[in-house]
């Protein structure tokens, strides 16, 4: 069978393909092994975890078993393509399940610090192989590049908007959790909100309380080291406005190089190194570095492993997190009280207040907007009934 190319030419025009039931990827597939694979150690560590808290060994089931070839590779590997029915209509039932895997995945990606979920990066459907008569719902990355930032707020995973003046259009547009809307609503009621915002928080408690364990799962890891982790220095439209509209800043030397050939710029870096990586020569083997000084992006420190994936940013992302959840999400027709067994909201016309176990209390303005963009897009571009995004080449919402 012929190899079908997918996706942006990188690294020398190596593209992504599908050959029959496979899915081969001319980069590592070590990080999307990690969490994809339910045979890893990390899945295997995340499992025993639940199993032993009151959220139940599946809490983390909404993500696939997939197998995968080559994982520690640089070179590449290969990926089962995922086989997934829609989700169907939905139950009152079901739609609070699809509520409480939503604020579990927002809070496992941001706590390993997984970067890039838009919404054209994700699935979303049932798995058809699963015991249960409609199947367990999946919803998960397509690619997974970039992970262990030491993220403060859900907002940098992209799954919720950003609220950067200078992006916020295109964050909004993008932002990955609009996936869910066509199933939990537009806009999403109050007991649906505060069920998976309890979800997020209730999971991040978990992921603290067994943060040594995951963390020697990565300490283990053979290749952990020497495993690129992407790093994207502008959006690949900007890349592509590149090539008729001189953008600012301007091209480094490095970007221009490889968009001259045909290529999207790559770049990236490896775990406990300085630097910002690229390759030099087709084969792989020769490394280029970005210069430490001058006009260029600084990178922050990912999470330490040494230290056990602990970070003073960790409470913002139980907090101001949480809240930046709700002020996504938020809405005028949202007033009252709404409660679930892990999170209690109030919203009145200038306050949120969120009450949690144990009578702590947390207060916010109603307007977050500075902190977080609306995933209430006008465009209904990603928000579709289908297990992938279909292609989309012109937004009609006009962003």
């Amino acid at each position: 069978m012929t190899p079908r190319s997918l996706g942006d030419s990188h690294n020398f025009g190596r593209r992504v393909s599908l050959r029959g039931d496979r899915i081969v990827k001319p980069r590592p597939v070590l990080w999307e092994w990690l969490l994809l694979d339910g045979e890893s150690p990390l899945r295997h560590a995340l499992a025993a975890a639940a199993a032993s808290d009151a959220l139940g060994r599946d809490a983390f089931e909404f993500l696939p078993s997939l197998a995968f070839t080559r994982k520690g590779a640089r070179a590449g590997g290969g990926v089962e393509r995922i086989a997934l029915e829609p989700l169907g209509r939905l139950s009152g039932t079901e739609r609070a399940e699809l509520a409480r895997v939503t604020g579990r995945a927002l809070a496992l990606f941001s706590w390993l610090g997984v970067a890039d979920l838009h919404w054209e990066n994700l699935v979303l459907g049932r798995e058809p192989r699963s015991r249960e008569p409609r199947g367990r719902i999946v919803f998960a990355p397509l690619d997974i590049e970039m992970l262990l930032d030491d993220f403060s707020s859900p907002a940098e995973t992209k799954l919720i908007p950003d609220a950067d003046p200078e992006y916020a259009a295109m964050n909004r547009h993008a932002a990955g959790l609009r996936r869910v809307l066509p199933y939990l609503g537009k806009p999403l009621a109050g007991q649906l909100l505060v069920t998976l915002a309890g979800a997020y928080r209730r999971t991040l408690a978990l992921l603290e309380k067994h943060a040594a364990e995951i963390a020697t799962v990565f300490d283990d890891l053979p290749h952990f080291r020497d495993t690129p982790i992407r790093v994207c220095l502008r959006g690949t439209d900007e890349y592509v406005r590149a090539l008729s509209v001189p953008p600012w800043p301007p091209l480094l030397d490095a970007e221009a190089t490889q968009l001259a050939r045909g290529d999207i710029p790559y770049f990236f870096r490896l775990y406990g190194e300085r630097g910002i990586h690229y390759y030099e020569n087709r084969a792989l083997t020769r490394l280029g570095t970005l210069p430490a000084r001058g006009d260029v992006p600084k990178l922050r420190p990912l999470l330490s492993v040494a230290s056990r994936l602990r970070s003073p940013t960790r409470a913002r992302l139980r907090e101001e997190g949480l809240f930046a959840l709700v002020g996504a999400f938020d809405h005028p027709s949202l007033a009252g009280r709404y409660v679930d067994a892990e999170l209690e909201l109030t919203f009145t016309l200038r306050r949120i207040r969120g009450k949690l176990p144990g009578n702590e209390e947390l207060v916010a303005r109603r307007d977050l907007g500075a902190f977080v963009g609306s995933v209430y897009s006008p465009c209904r571009c990603g928000e579709v009934r289908s297990v992938f995004v279909p292609a989309v080449t012109r937004c009609r919402g006009g962003l």
